[in-house]
């Protein structure tokens, strides 16, 4: 029944995260091409704001998803609900101070933003909007989180899927009529209240022993947030100064025009890690109700498991990237800036190693050790202090190619140390898990290279039509050639019979003739 769930779990969001990405890839060109460079950089500025203020929710959303779970499993629904209404009552109060505090200081990020005079009115709305709206999203989370935290990921993917899709048409109608960066806050208001509302009202009518209420907070929930969630939150937010220090350094070292290159290098990638991110996020609350009494055992095979798929959809994505990143950048932006196509190929091997760190920090989090996830971040920074200067000291001057090479150099490494670590911790030793997870990951990687490097010169050589034309066939191609390579050198017996049961469904050539009966044998000797 585990089993069956987390499948079902995995499926939902690695299905949902496609939708995402598939809706919103024309997003960003469609709203610079229409309310121009200066208010889509507001845009994106003012999320990057809301980044670093999630900083206070992920202790309390990674306590809800955890401590829930353990509690549901146990039955001890008193201390669920105990935890969630503490959380919810502190979440609160930081909500209304800190929205509170972000208007009347105002003034001063506007002037830290460099915000044009002639969009003042419109930035202070959006701005405010979106962080009010982000700050009752992390009061409001708590249903979402509980329901996470009670394996309901699946049913509440739809409801996500439902709200950036109303999201999109709402950015797409309210641009068009004139309502510029207000419209993006307006569309992005309504899409957190249909998520939460959502989450609000499956919480109350699937789980009715749920009751969360502003109360006082007790002294147990708080050491359980605190500590937990505290080494969490300091987690994240090393996690978010490393993903962004490379476009720090070349704003510093190269200017704006520097850190904007590396930022598009990265935007394939980054949206290309949702579809195995899925893996992760549904693989934790799972794992938190892993019982003491079934062992390391349990804990190891969901581990393997998980990053062995996750690797596999990982080197289909970053197989693609690495080696159509040019004819993939002519599609999106039609006009490729130097030097970005290098920088995407780079990212893409560095994205997918990092990639196989979500498993471990997740399991281990799971299970009481989120303190490990310290040797990815540390050495994160560690390769940093060493890699970027020597990219300098190489290059004789800073470029943005070496900063990319250095940062992904960095996150190489830094994936190789916690990997490590992790293995360690759970038992696994290298040879197994370079056949199980790393070998199927890197099959998709030598049939790109045979079927998609020789094309993707001349596809990026035209226009977009020619790079969809070319890129689109070749893509479908590469996903099932990988698909058959990983069949054929990797699967093992209950996988391949589980892709000829599904292919079955469609084909009939896979179908299993039925088993003859003893009259029938009988006939045929």
């Amino acid at each position: 029944m585990k089993h069956k769930r987390l499948f079902a779990n995995i499926s939902a969001s690695a299905i949902a995260s496609l939708v995402y990405l598939l809706t919103r890839f024309f997003i960003p060109p469609f709203v610079l091409g229409h309310i121009g460079i200066e208010a889509f950089g507001l845009w994106g500025m003012a999320f990057n704001l809301v980044s670093y203020i999630g900083i206070s929710a992920i202790g309390f959303s990674n306590a809800y998803v955890k401590y829930v779970a353990e509690y549901s499993a146990s039955g001890e629904k008193d201390r669920a609900n105990r935890l969630l209404s503490s959380g919810f009552t502190i979440s609160t109060g930081i909500g209304i101070v800190g929205f509170a505090a972000l208007a009347a200081l105002w003034p001063m990020i506007a002037d830290w933003m460099k915000v044009p005079a002639t969009m003042g009115p419109d930035a202070k709305f959006f701005v405010l909007m979106v962080t009010g709206t982000f700050f009752a999203n992390l009061t409001l989370s708590v249903f979402r989180d509980a329901l996470t935290g009670l394996q309901e990921i699946a049913v509440t993917q739809k409801v996500w899927v439902l709200s950036f899709m109303v999201e999109n048409a709402l950015i797409v109608g309210l641009i068009l009529m004139g309502f510029g960066v207000r419209g993006l806050g307006v569309a992005f208001l309504i899409r957190t209240a249909i998520e939460l509302g959502g989450a609000y009202w499956l919480a109350s009518t699937r789980h009715s022993w749920l009751r969360i209420r502003l109360t006082v907070p007790d002294r147990a929930s708080l050491r359980l947030i605190g500590s937990f969630g505290g080494i969490c939150q300091i987690n994240c937010l090393l996690a978010i100064v490393l993903a962004s220090i490379d476009e720090a350094i070349a704003m510093r070292k190269i200017g704006l025009a520097g850190s904007g290159l590396i930022d598009l290098g990265k935007r394939f990638p980054g949206m290309a890690t949702m579809v195995p991110f899925a893996f992760v996020s549904s693989v934790f609350p799972s794992a938190a109700t892993i019982r003491p009494d079934e062992g390391e055992g349990k804990v190891r095979e969901m581990y393997m498991g998980i990053a062995r798929y996750m690797n596999l959809s990982s080197g289909i994505l970053f197989g693609f990237l690495f080696f159509a990143a040019a004819p993939c950048l002519v599609f999106w932006l039609k006009n490729v800036p130097e030097g970005a196509a290098f920088v995407l190929s780079v990212f893409a091997v560095a994205t997918q190693v990092h990639m196989l760190t979500g498993p471990g920090t997740s399991i281990l989090k799971a299970i009481g050790r989120p303190a490990m996830e310290f040797h990815y971040s540390l050495a994160n920074i560690a390769a940093l202090v060493a890699f970027v200067p020597l990219s300098r000291m190489i290059v004789g001057h800073w470029e943005v190619k070496g900063i990319a090479m250095a940062v992904a150099a960095s996150t190489v490494a830094s994936a190789c140390w916690f990997i490590s670590q992790a293995n360690r911790q759970l038992g696994v030793t290298f040879g197994h898990f370079f056949s199980q997870v790393i070998w199927p990951g890197l099959l998709p990687w030598a049939v790109a290279t045979a079927c998609i490097l020789p094309f993707a010169h001349w596809a990026a050589g035209g226009d977009r039509l020619r790079a969809a034309l070319v890129m689109t066939p070749l893509g479908i191609f590469f996903i099932a050639a990988s698909a058959t390579a990983v069949m054929m050198f990797a699967a093992n017996a209950d996988e391949k019979a589980s892709a000829r049961n599904f292919l079955s469904k469609f084909i009939p050539l896979f179908k299993t003739p039925p088993a003859a009966t003893p009259g029938e044998a009988r006939a045929t000797l």
